[in-house]
């Protein structure tokens, strides 16, 4: 298992660095379409199935919000496994009021939703 900085820092740069298209692939292949669709505010994947082969991009919020799904999925799987990515994703939190980091992510805007969910998660992998 990697440890927790690692997991963070490789979570990171890869979100920083991927483009769309490779994020929404891992995402798709990793977390499944419905876990991904709903993290970006989507009824269904198929956008993000186009985005993952290069067709179009996405509009800047909707960027961020893939590029925090990443990252933050990527964390928990680099330290755990993709299962309990999608577990954390979509289970209620208490640290964000029994909310669940897929919803948070979805509504709020990429840049208030960023900080809550990296840190949900940061405590997920501290424990």
């Amino acid at each position: 298992m990697t440890t927790v900085t690692e997991a963070e820092a490789t979570a990171y740069r890869a979100s920083v660095r991927e483009a769309p298209a490779q994020m929404a692939r891992w995402c798709l292949d990793n977390l499944g379409q419905r876990v991904s669709a709903v993290g970006l505010g989507l009824s269904d994947a198929s956008l993000l199935r186009r985005y993952s082969r290069g067709d179009g991009s996405p509009s800047a919020e909707r960027e961020a919000r893939l590029r925090l799904l990443y990252r933050v999925a990527r964390m928990v799987a680099g330290a755990y496994d993709a299962q309990t990515a999608q577990a954390f994703l979509r289970g209620s939190n208490p640290l964000l009021g029994d909310v669940a980091p897929l919803a948070l992510i979805a509504d709020a805007p990429a840049e208030q939703a960023a900080p809550q969910v990296i840190a949900a998660a940061r405590a997920l992998l501290e424990e």
